[in-house]
């Protein structure tokens, strides 16, 4: 059973493991729980409101808290035979009306942010593919990925993709068109991307990975 306090980086910090940014949105950090590899994430809020609640959230009962809603997806994309991390453990520390909160999930080794991997060089036609089709596959499970950027997509020194931070993530009652918004929303995050640092990442790249999601 793990405290309270073993959900935040300051308990961590110093540590011979502990490491800021592995991926993902918020505060994540690497950490070594009883000899495993685990990425701590601590829920924060984005925008305008994040300035003013930072980390807190209306506590609506713990189903619908952010660490189990994301747990359920994790879970679902799991069964499915997604790659996605493990969830480990999970936290919602209640304070009146409102709650901190923060997941732990299983670290994946030997990979890094396609971010990182695109800023150094381009990836083979093959592989966009390949990663239009895991998007396909993920959809396919009604799985609607809420922030779906090359940040939260992880590649390995193999090739393989890995889709990470599932926070806000929601299982859909059925296939419709919202299937597209997550795409188009990847599409914009690297074109505004290219504008601040060029990314290998083009109209070729796109239609390559089209082209899988719709095989």
């Amino acid at each position: 059973m793990l405290e309270a306090e073993q959900f935040t980086a300051g308990f961590w910090h110093g540590g011979q493991t502990f490491q800021n940014q592995v991926g993902g949105r918020g505060d994540n950090c690497l950490i070594d729980v009883d000899g495993t590899q685990a990425v701590l994430r601590q829920y924060r809020r984005g925008g305008f409101v994040g300035h003013l609640l930072s980390n807190q959230y209306l506590w609506l009962g713990w189903r619908l808290s952010r660490p189990w809603r994301e747990w359920q997806v994790l879970e679902r994309a799991r069964d499915a035979g997604l790659p996605v991390p493990e969830p480990i453990a999970a936290c919602a520390c209640r304070s009146y009306f409102w709650y901190r909160a923060a997941l732990m999930t299983s670290y994946l080794e030997d990979t890094e942010m396609l971010t990182k991997r695109l800023e150094r060089e381009a990836l083979d036609p093959g592989l966009w593919r390949s990663l239009g089709q895991l998007i396909k596959r993920m959809h396919d499970e009604r799985i609607r990925h809420a922030d779906l950027t090359s940040d939260n997509i992880l590649i390995d020194s193999a090739n393989r993709f890995y889709l990470i931070d599932f926070d806000q993530a929601r299982i859909m009652k059925r296939l419709d068109d919202w299937q597209w918004q997550p795409l188009y929303r990847f599409q914009r995050s690297m074109i505004k991307r290219n504008r601040r640092r060029p990314l290998h990442f083009g109209a070729a790249e796109w239609q390559a990975l089209m082209d899988g999601y719709q095989a």
